[in-house]
């Protein structure tokens, strides 16, 4: 998102022209109207090069504004952070209301250049210890669903909207216009997505990396239990205590690991609370269908459970 510019020409060549025609004249005020034009025309030109700039420049987002006005979001051709520019993580949220797209949790910080295709990106930490990566401040729920549809198309097939209102995390159905609401009943707002793009399956290609299947190769509908989200394949042979692993490469090139595959809810709750006493305390049940990470209630339905 550099800031391109087709600002200086047109401004340059009026200004020859009127340089020109003063030159002729030899009028001593016309000449310096003509050089006090030309150098107003320059300054516009420079300044709107300048405000171009500053709206599309990577470096701006540096906090977490006070309350929120507008919708704050663009996408990115390059991270927004950095190591001297960090991803915010744990200030306060802004006042007001407001929608915003979660696009992953973690339980330790991810790179400040993980998420090079949006901005602005925070981060909340959670009381389980995970930390929670959000990105844009939405004022409608209809540039919130757009903006959501297009970071699952980057990748981000589990992105989901969240609502806040006065700093709390509510129903985004709550903050919804009469207007949305009546688009989402009659299917308006929820337009579907395309596929995520394929995943490169040799990245589990380490020979010493704890076994696992991957789950995009995975057919089917299953529980599993979620155990971890690491850089790359882990070589810890302590998640070996933790059987039947599968794995799932992220968007963001990370690898989640998960335990087990079952078919009813009881028996994946024995194998997350296995993991819990095991040294996993925030390990908890989710789902899949066909290698895509799907709800739990979602499988539930497919599966006929009550």
């Amino acid at each position: 998102n550099n800031a391109s510019s087709n600002n200086a020409s047109s401004n340059n060549a009026s200004s020859n022209n009127a340089s020109s025609n003063n030159a002729s004249s030899n009028n001593a005020s016309s000449n310096n109207a003509s050089s006090n034009n030309t150098s107003s025309n320059n300054a516009s030109s420079n300044n709107a090069s300048s405000n171009n700039a500053s709206s599309n420049n990577a470096s701006s987002f540096t906090s977490i504004p006070a309350i929120i006005k507008q919708t704050l979001y663009q996408k990115q051709t390059v991270s927004a952070y950095s190591d001297s520019n960090p991803i915010p993580i744990g200030l306060p949220l802004p006042e007001g209301s407001f929608y915003t797209i979660q696009v992953g949790a973690f339980r330790l910080p991810v790179a400040n250049n993980t998420f090079n295709q949006f901005a602005p990106v925070y981060a909340e930490r959670q009381t389980n210890g995970f930390i929670r990566y959000s990105t844009g401040f939405f004022s409608s729920y209809t540039e919130a669903i757009q903006a959501r549809n297009e970071i699952r198309q980057m990748g981000y097939a589990d992105a989901f909207i969240v609502a806040y209102k006065n700093r709390e995390r509510v129903r985004y159905s709550d903050l919804m216009t009469a207007a949305e609401r009546a688009s989402v009943n009659s299917g308006g707002a929820a337009v579907p997505t395309n596929t995520a793009p394929a995943v490169d399956l040799t990245y589990y290609s380490d020979p010493l990396a704890v076994p696992a299947t991957l789950i995009e190769k995975t057919q089917g509908v299953f529980f599993t239990v979620q155990v971890g989200v690491y850089a790359k394949p882990s070589r810890n042979t302590v998640l070996n205590t933790y059987s039947d692993l599968h794995v799932e490469k992220l968007a963001s090139g990370q690898i989640r690991y998960a335990s087990g595959k079952f078919q009813t809810i009881a028996d994946a709750a024995k194998q997350r609370d296995f993991c819990r006493a095991n040294g996993i305390p925030d390990a908890f049940i989710t789902a899949y269908k066909n290698g895509k990470r799907i709800s739990v209630p979602e499988a539930k339905t497919e599966l006929g459970i009550q």
